[in-house]
């Protein structure tokens, strides 16, 4: 009796056995769904000043700025959506001289309309790979009283529409690239950083009641771009 219960049972036991066997190999065979959203950070460093020359005394600036933006970017079928946590300025400060006929005169931004804003406006997919388009709130310069204002320009990406002929501020970069674009197969890595760095310089006449000044402004940047899979 009990050799053939034992007989009995070996045929439904084998068979469990071959279909769990079987449903190893095919998930084993059977590619691993990717990830459907990623963690962002986008941060960017900036180190610069700026002239402004004409009736009077010179005008010296210079700045130094990190700002930070977070985010998550998820699988939308062949689209990415992009929404935003937080940006904050991590450092910024912004001291201009003057040198006046009584002495040197300093002054800081310190206002919060004098303090500069990251914005990350979408990613744009090219292809396999994505491109980020992100902007500064400018601000105005100079601090000290002047008959002339200037913005303080700060990186962006090359995708916005310049408001006349060599304004665009990809004209001005003279070394590395202000592109920051991350490859397709990198949205396939469990985390991934990305480093772009660049050089900025820019000449400008502005006209004022008192003649016409040139604002000569140019700064040194660094993109970090963080991705963390999910």
């Amino acid at each position: 009796m009990e050799k053939g219960f034992a007989r009995r049972a070996l045929g439904p036991l084998a068979g469990v056995l071959l279909a769990l066997a079987l449903a190893a190999a095919l998930s084993f065979s059977r590619p691993s769904p990717g990830p459907s959203w990623w963690e962002v950070s986008l941060s960017i460093t900036v180190k610069g000043g700026y002239i402004i020359e004409g009736a009077g005394t010179p005008l010296r600036g210079e700045f130094n700025c990190c700002a930070l933006w977070t985010g998550t970017l998820e699988l939308d079928e062949n689209d990415f959506l992009l929404y935003h946590f937080k940006t904050e300025v991590l450092e910024w400060r912004l001291a201009e001289k003057s040198g006046l006929p009584k002495g040197e005169s300093v002054l800081l931004a310190q206002k919060t309309s004098e303090t500069p804003h990251l914005r990350l406006n979408y990613v744009l997919r090219e292809g396999s790979d994505l491109r980020f388009d992100y902007e500064f709130r400018e601000i105005s310069i100079p601090l000290h009283a002047s008959p002339v204002k200037a913005n303080l320009e700060f990186p962006r990406s090359s995708g916005h529409v310049a408001l006349s002929p060599g304004s665009s501020y990809g004209s001005g970069v003279g070394r590395g690239s202000n592109q920051v674009v991350i490859r397709g197969s990198d949205l396939e890595r469990r985390a991934v950083e990305r480093t772009f760095s660049w050089e900025w310089q820019r000449e400008k006449r502005i006209a004022g009641d008192s003649g016409t000044f040139l604002v000569t402004q140019h700064h040194t940047a660094e993109a970090v771009v963080a991705l963390v899979a999910h």
